[in-house]
This record gives C-alpha cells, sequence and structure tokens, in this order.
C-alpha cells in the first residue's frame, strides 16, 4: 500500500450511477496512489482496464501489481496484513471469500460509501451478488467468473462417426457413452486421442459432479458433507472414466497441451480456455459440461472478486473510483476480451461462440467454487485436491477417499 498525504483528493471523483459511467475530473498534481496485489501481469486485459481507468486522470492513479496465482497472492497478503500493511486491493479468488473476510479482513464496500458501493453492485446481475456476500458482508465486486464446459475435437469426434450436433444439457452418460465409441472407433489410429482430466484442477470438477449428484462438499450450513450417500455417488461418476481407461489423469498443463494441438478428443474445463482452444475455428465444438441424469443440472463457477483491504479512509474511497469504472460498460467491455463471463447487466458481445455453453449456464444459475471456512481454510484446496487424485489414480476406493477427505478437511474447517 502506497501512502498519501493529500486529504481532499475525492472531491473530482464522481459516485457511479446506474450504467456506472464517471465523470471526468482535471487531473491532480498529487493523485491518489492505490496499488493491487493482482493476479495478472502487464500482459492481460486487466491492464488495459487500469490503463483506461488512470488514462481518465481521475485523481486517483492504479498500478497494477503482479503478484502470482490466487494461492501466493493470499499468502503475500497474510505477511502484508501481519506487519499492518494489508494490501489497498487485492484480486481475490472466490475460493478463499471466508479467509478474505475473517482472517485478511476484506473491507465491506458499504462499510466504506453505503450508496457508492449500491450504485457500483446495481451494475451486476443480483444472481452473482450472494458470491461476494461473506457473513453479511458485500467484500467485494464479482469481477472474474468461469465455469468448466466441453470442448471437443470435431474431427476426431466425427472421424469416429459421432453426431457433431451436442445435446443442450449433456449429461454424464451421454459424454462416457461416446468416449467408449471413441475409443471402439479409433484405437490404434490415434494413441491419445482419449479425453485427459486434469489433476491439478480437479478439486473444481469434481465439485460439479457432487453438486449435480444432489450433494454438497460445504452444506448450506456451513458444514463439510463429504461422508454423505450422495457425495460418493458424485464422485463415482466423477471417477468412472479414469478408472475405466477412457480418461488419463494428468497435469493441468498436459491437457492443454494436449487439446490444443488436436490430440484430444474430449476437454472438460474452464471456458476460459475458449480463447486458445478452437484450433483452427471450425476444428472445435463446446457444449454444457455434463450433469447426472435423473438430477436437476447445478453448476459450479470459478474466478476471483476486486476486494478493498486497506484501513485508510483515502485509500479506500480511492479504491471505490476504481470499482466504479470496473463496473461500467466501458470497463466490462474492455475486461471481457480474457473469456471470463459477462456478470454485469451491460450488453458486452461474448468473445467467440464457443463461449455460449457458458453464457447458458450462467443463466442457468451457478453456485460458487468451494469457499473453505476456518483460519486453516487457505489449506483445504490443496487437501482436497490431494483426495480426489488419489481416488481417480485408484490408491484409494472413492468410499476410503471421500471419508478420508472429511476426516482431514474437518480439522481445517473447524480450527
Amino acid at each position: 500500500m502506497i501512502e498519501i498525504s493529500r486529504r481532499s483528493f475525492m472531491a473530482g471523483v464522481a459516485a457511479a450511477t446506474g450504467a456506472g459511467m464517471m465523470a471526468a475530473s482535471p487531473a491532480r498534481s498529487a493523485d491518489a496512489a492505490i496499488e493491487i496485489s493482482s493476479t495478472w501481469g502487464p500482459d492481460k486485459p486487466f491492464q488495459k482496464v487500469v490503463d483506461a481507468f488512470n488514462a481518465k486522470k481521475l485523481g486517483v492513479t492504479v498500478t497494477n501489481r503482479f503478484d502470482g496465482t490466487y494461492e501466493s497472492a493470499t499468502a503475500k497478503a497474510v505477511a502484508s496484513v501481519a506487519a499492518g500493511r494489508p494490501p489497498a486491493m487485492m484480486i481475490t479468488g472466490w475460493k478463499f471469500g471466508y479467509f478474505a473476510k475473517r482472517t485478511l479482513g476484506a473491507r465491506d464496500l458499504r462499510e466504506i460509501d453505503a450508496a457508492r458501493a449500491e450504485a457500483i453492485l446495481a451494475n451486476f446481475r443480483p444472481s452473482v451478488l450472494p458470491l461476494v456476500t461473506i457473513d453479511g458482508s458485500l467484500i467485494g465486486l464479482p469481477w472474474a467468473m468461469s465455469t468448466p464446459i466441453t470442448f471437443i475435437n470435431s474431427v476426431l469426434w466425427q472421424e469416429a462417426g459421432l453426431d457433431p450436433n451436442l445435446p443442450e444439457n449433456p449429461d454424464a452418460k451421454w459424454l462416457y457413452d461416446n468416449a467408449r465409441k471413441l475409443d471402439a472407433a479409433l484405437k490404434g489410429k490415434h494413441p491419445t486421442y482419449r479425453s485427459a482430466l486434469a489433476l491439478s484442477n480437479n478439486e473444481w470438477t469434481s465439485q460439479s459432479f457432487i453438486q449435480n449428484a444432489g450433494g454438497y462438499i460445504i452444506d448450506p450450513d456451513g458444514r463439510l458433507a463429504l461422508n454423505s450417500p450422495e457425495a460418493v455417488a458424485g464422485m463415482t461418476e466423477y471417477c468412472a472414466p479414469a478408472h475405466e481407461g477412457l480418461w488419463f489423469p494428468v497435469s493441468a498443463k498436459d491437457q492443454d497441451a494436449a487439446f490444443e494441438s488436436a490430440a484430444l478428443a474430449i476437454c472438460t474445463t474452464s471456458s476460459t480456455r475458449a480463447t486458445t482452444f478452437p484450433f483452427g475455428g471450425a476444428k472445435a465444438i463446446t457444449a454444457k459440461f455434463p450433469g447426472l441424469a435423473g438430477h436437476p443440472r447445478k453448476m459450479n463457477s470459478g474466478g476471483n472478486f476486486l476486494a478493498i483491504y486497506t484501513r485508510n479512509k483515502e485509500q479506500a474511497e480511492a479504491s471505490l473510483a476504481f470499482l466504479e469504472f470496473c463496473a461500467s460498460r466501458e470497463g466490462q467491455t474492455i475486461w471481457s476480451e480474457v473469456g471470463y463471463l459477462n456478470t454485469s447487466i451491460h450488453d458486452v458481445p461474448l468473445i467467440n461462440d464457443f463461449m455460449k455453453p457458458a453464457a447458458g449456464q450462467l443463466t442457468d444459475g451457478l453456485t460458487a467454487e468451494t469457499i473453505w471456512p476456518g483460519k486453516r481454510g487457505l489449506e483445504g484446496q490443496d487437501v482436497w485436491r490431494k483426495w480426489v487424485s488419489r481416488m481417480l489414480l485408484k490408491e484409494v476406493t472413492v468410499a476410503e477417499g471421500m471419508k478420508g477427505a472429511h476426516g482431514e478437511l474437518e480439522t481445517l474447517v473447524s480450527a
């Protein structure tokens, strides 16, 4: 956080209204300086949002500081908070919502300025606001949202004689049956045509199977629920193709590289990959993430929110000025280049048709990825990821794995 000496810079900053537009004011000789702990470097679209805001010369200058992954940025924030120097703002993963509020002290935007906060959040769909509401506090801007969808290599798909007209709401049975047909038709021709399952992203996609089976990782009352019959059933379906040899558990990096090189037939992963996965345009097709037959679809999302951590009044108000721009149609349009879902009420076109299934899932309604409670909640994701990998690789049975995960995680979330 960069301290400032001027006491009245906010006089030239206009509050957001309706569409979130800001009125320009003359440049100041001593702008308020806000540094954002970010998961994106200067080569990403977020930097364009920062640059466009700074170009307005509203009396606030924002710096985008790249701090690595969600985990590493959050770990750095822990040290900063302990030293009494919290970041002015930080891009925080949904999954660390409880940790951000209870441990790092993310601010309730309404506590800083209720009227401005409400005007800012009015630019977003009401359905996404619960994702940034922790303990009754609105702790951030619902900035980036992605959801897992199904990417298909249409060349391999049609070579196997499969129908290129994908169902609007596919389920796991449909996907697995087609994977078996791919196996029968292409065995020996394409040694890597099978679908890959990313071990390093498994906590996200496995959550959707558990939810679609009617279970929870953490139930609505905040209790761990991995030992429920529904959760076990969902995880059993999730592991089935890997156990059958239809999917090969690999790293996310290897999975993405294989699909981008047209070596994989199916890849179920983040909708943000729509910016790079469509190799040769018409060679890729997409569908919603598979649900489970006989169960209502209940898909999850990932991503992050823009949160304010500084306790300094002027810094907090300056941070709101940046959020006003981020919430505007201009800010959202610039940001859309990255391939996240449009969570705002603004009419921002999809970056391409491959995003249509993801947009459909957003319209259907999305839950947040698992938000781990407890002072040690930051460790929860790695623990769950480890147990999912053990189940996929058949180091333990699904029943044993769910029981083991529940026991280990119970200690963390109750701390």
